[in-house]
């Protein structure tokens, strides 16, 4: 007694103002439809329960069933209110049921839905609403924004709003939060991988995307969350789908060298069983000018649900990609003796082959224990090669970004400081495994439970690098009173196996049906090796290749001892934690502590220079959630804190001069840094309203501090801890549906303070240098959708002001951006498309014009067969060649800018097949 007295203190001492009585009720049950199976019914996942007043049908409380069909929801009743429970499914009949009595529990049993009643014609009044949300998640109806037919996901999460997508790294976010999954009907699709998602599922499947924090098996089982956050998208397929194979085939070719093939199958299920078979070759998307872009892809991915006791899933995938660009870019480095001017220019290639392994088993050995088994192998080779020339000035000569070396003979040597060619080629092997397995037992009824966690990991690294440079110093002599020039021609092998293991134990206990806690022990040891060997091939000048890459006989004897490396370190981590969560129909809070003191040692030979330490510190981890909810609206409020040690490296390295004009070196008197962030949201999806703040903060934050050569052009830098670096961002969006017209508008804002070190002469103390950076963007877009197709105009502003410190400087960028985005199904099975975007900018150093661009393309479309099954579609993509890529940013220490060449204009034709085949009987009613 006395130890839950203690427990339940410790909670009210971190969440006091959340413990409050309330009258609630419990109401249960599983959702079905009919089927061919022994049982004549199969679980419906994700259908939409909804606790409404049996009044008015005002809502009270939505939550969604579990992937079996389960669910149980909790609501505040008041005294002589009755009450009704809606389970309702795409494509099927709601069905209702009176929540009579005042039991505190209610058992509903199986609640069987029947599909929809198939009518003539339906004239639908009522709006679509795009945005909804159930519980702590959010539900997007795919069906409100328009697509052409056959579209794949990556063109459907353009048009949701919040969602922030980036086309060249496929990477996905909403409302400033990372997509680190895609999942189908509430499985894992390549997990990982969400590229295979975005590139391969068609937009037909889809009936609801569903965005949430998806919780680890472990937390569902315990109730207990550890604040890392992992949100996902879960598409929910259409109804009529389930149970189909869906195969199609395309095979496209155009100009430029433009190809683009793809075979895929699909066969969904609507608890969560699944197969696809997926294989494509192109580079359709490819927009550099190397004309040996390629990416080659074949991939299988299963879930496959034995009973309601066991389920396995896993993928595998092999993957080709070659690609490679012309770039050139431009660098002004801020010093208190006036800034430095960089230009580069050069291609590089980059080819890499990838095989990849994924196993997952889930086992509910009994109604009390539990078993997460995973598994991944990785393979992958890569092969880059890079050409570059870089120049470096004292004063701007203001040459062309986009052929920066053709006038550099009329620069006067004066202000020429360095000039660098340089080659480089890097081969690389790399596999990695790794296994991961808990186990769970419930000891009683109420939920206690203790679980086991192990975890093993390993890898390895074999890199072989080539590098061949020609260095001239304009500002050095040499004994004939002539510029120095240095020549460099490097070979370096590297080896890095690393391999971790740990286990775990953890005890949760729930103090009432909305209280538990949770005590955890972790213990990790990890062994991490670097190997580097360095030879110097200046000597075989004449045998080598003008082209890095080739070794010579007898190379072995030229081993530099000063540029090799061997560093052997291990770290040693206990890991305590304590979590507590909270949780009714209103309030959700997880709050915990994690303490993690760790030995660390490092013993590593550089030259004559060795290293031999331990050294023992406790990182801290605090974290609160905090979310409220009452019918459509909801705030949440989260923090996290979190302890960085210094690398061993950073701390006691020996210094690294393989680069003369990049040297590196350590710091023993490094502090760790704590990193902590803060983010407030608050929406309501019935007035379509979101609004986000963001602040984060780093307390002892670890840069480097740069010591500048004049003569030279080099840079030498050391770890420093500073203070100061802090940002913050917020974003304000509004949402709005008037029958055929949609509108979506957003608006935000953003500052951040970076600090940094530079030190220009190494006998005096290094200047601070303090940017501010200022951003304020606004989107809005309008959109038309008629029954004969979809109209979309948007427009963007963006602005960016960077000042620093060191030399009073200002810089900004605006940029501007207007579009449209459309397309019109027309008779005889034709469609038509088009989009067009019209973008320039201007600010400090940008010449008037000079990356204006509009951006044109167009296609059509045909679609023949009885079940227009079959397509011919012609695309052409940047009519008038006007495409650019450029990028600039402003740091603390300095402005960069790079541009990269384009392909411009291309045309495919593309032929593609779709055909889909029922594998389910559908259920015949008794006559």
């Amino acid at each position: 007694m006395n130890v839950h007295k203690t427990w339940i203190l410790l909670l009210f001492l971190l969440i006091p103002t959340i413990l409050f009585a309330q009258k609630t009720r419990t109401v249960k049950g599983k959702v079905c439809t009919a089927s061919d199976t022994p049982k004549g019914e199969e679980p419906l996942p994700y259908a939409s329960i909804v606790i409404l007043s049996g009044k008015d049908s005002t809502f009270i409380k939505g939550a969604a069933s579990d992937t079996d069909g389960h669910f149980n929801l909790q609501f505040t009743t008041q005294k002589g209110t009755q009450y009704l429970l809606k389970a309702s499914y795409t494509g099927m009949q709601s069905v209702f049921r009176k929540l009579d009595g005042n039991a505190s529990t209610i058992n509903l049993g199986s609640i069987l839905l029947k599909e929809g009643i198939e009518l003539g014609e339906v004239t639908v009044k009522a709006p679509i609403r795009e945005i909804d949300q159930v519980g702590d998640t959010t539900v997007i109806n795919a069906a409100a924004y328009k697509t052409p037919e056959g579209s794949y996901l990556e063109a459907l999460v353009k048009r949701i709003p919040g969602m922030e997508y980036d086309s060249e790294t496929k990477t996905l976010k909403y409302n400033g939060l990372p997509i680190n999954e895609i999942n189908v009907n509430g499985e894992a699709f390549f997990a990982g991988d969400n590229k295979m998602a975005l590139e391969n599922l068609p937009v037909e499947l889809i009936s609801k995307i569903k965005v949430y924090d998806k919780k680890s098996k472990l937390e569902k089982l315990t109730g207990v969350s550890t604040g890392k956050e992992n949100y996902v998208l879960d598409l929910q397929t259409k109804a009529e789908f389930n149970g189909t194979l869906l195969l199609s085939g395309q095979a496209g070719y155009g100009n430029n060298n433009k190809k683009d093939f793809n075979l895929q199958g699909n066969y969904f299920k609507n608890n969560g069983n699944n197969l696809s078979v997926i294989a494509n070759s192109g580079n359709l998307n490819m927009r550099t000018s190397y004309k040996d872009n390629i990416q080659e892809n074949v991939a299988l991915n299963f879930t496959q649900k034995y009973n309601k006791k066991l389920t396995i899933n896993g993928n595998m995938s092999y993957h080709h990609n070659n690609q490679g660009n012309v770039s050139t870019s431009y660098n002004e480095q801020y010093l208190t003796s006036g800034n430095k001017y960089q230009y580069s220019a050069g291609n590089n290639t980059n080819g890499s082959r990838n095989m990849n392994a994924t196993l997952g088993l889930n086992w509910q050995v009994d109604s009390m224990t539990f078993v997460n088994i995973y598994g991944n192998f990785n393979l992958t080779r890569n092969n880059s090669a890079n050409n570059n020339r870089q120049g470096t000035f004292n004063e701007n000569p203001h040459l062309d970004i986009l052929d920066p070396f053709s006038t550099i003979s009329e620069v006067p040597d004066d202000q020429k400081i360095n000039d660098i060619s340089m080659g480089s080629l890097m081969r690389g092997n790399q596999h990695r495994s790794s296994f991961h397995a808990n186990i769970m037992r419930r000891i009683n009824k109420k939920g206690t439970s203790v679980g086991l966690t192990a975890q093993y990991n390993d890898s390895k690294n074999d890199n072989n690098n080539f590098s061949l440079s020609s260095t001239t110093y304009y500002q050095l002599k040499n004994s004939a009173g002539n510029d120095s020039i240095l020549y460099r021609n490097q070979y370096s092998s590297n080896r890095s196996p690393n391999r971790s293991q740990g286990i775990g134990v953890m005890f949760t206990h729930p103090f009432t049906k909305k209280l538990r806690s949770q005590i955890s022990y972790n213990f990790n040891y990890s062994k991490q090796k670097n190997d580097r060997n360095t030879y110097d091939l200046s000597g075989f000048m004449e045998e080598a290749e003008v082209q890095p890459g080739y070794l010579p006989e007898g190379y072995e004897t030229s081993y530099i001892d000063s540029l090799s490396n061997r560093s052997h370190s291990s770290t040693l981590q206990h890991g305590i934690n304590l979590f507590f969560n909270y949780s009714d129909t209103t309030w959700n809070v997880n709050a915990g502590m994690s303490v993690k003191p760790e030995r660390r040692s490092l013993n590593q030979k550089t030259g004559l220079h060795k290293a031999d330490t331990t050294l023992r510190s406790v990182g801290f981890q605090p974290m609160l959630f905090v979310s409220w909810q009452k019918k459509k609206n909801r705030i949440i409020l989260h923090y996290y804190g979190n302890t960085s040690q210094p690398s061993l490296y950073d701390l006691i390295a020996p210094t690294n001069n393989s680069d003369p004009l990049n040297i590196t070196r350590s710091n023993p008197n490094l502090k760790p840094t704590y990193n902590q962030s803060v983010r407030l949201e608050a929406q309501n999806t019935k007035q379509g309203v979101f609004a986000t703040l963001n602040w984060n903060n780093r307390i002892n934050s670890q840069t480097r501090a740069v010591t500048y050569n004049q003569q030279t052009g080099g840079r030498e830098t050391y770890p420093v801890n500073i203070n100061g670096n802090w940002n913050m961002n917020g974003v304000l969006r509004y949402q709005k549906r008037i029958k055929s017209f949609s509108l979506n508008a957003n608006a935000g804002g953003s500052f951040a303070q970076d600090v940094s070190l530079i030190n220009e002469n190494q006998t005096e103390q290094p200047e601070r240098s303090t940017t501010h950076n200022t951003g304020i963007n606004t989107d809005l877009r309008l959109s038309y959708q008629p029954k004969w197709g979809n109209f979309d105009l948007n427009g963007r502003w963006n602005f960016q002001h960077s000042a620093n410190s060191l030399l009073e400087t200002d810089t900004y960028t605006r940029n501007y951006a207007f579009g449209i985005n459309a397309f019109a199904d027309l008779p005889k099975s034709i469609q038509l498309r088009t989009d067009a975007n019209y973008s320039f900018r201007n600010g400090t150093n940008i010449k008037k014009g000079e990356d204006d661009q509009f951006v044109w393309n167009a296609s059509i479309t045909w679609r023949f067969l009885k079940k227009k099954q079959a397509e011919v579609s012609a695309n052409w993509v940047d009519i008038l060649s006007q495409q650019k890529s450029y990028y600039r940013s402003t740091m603390a220490d300095g402005f960069y800018e790079s541009h990269t060449q384009q392909i411009g204009s291309y045309f495919i034709v593309s032929v593609k097949y779709r055909f889909n085949q029922p594998l389910r009987k559908k259920s015949v009613s008794p006559q």
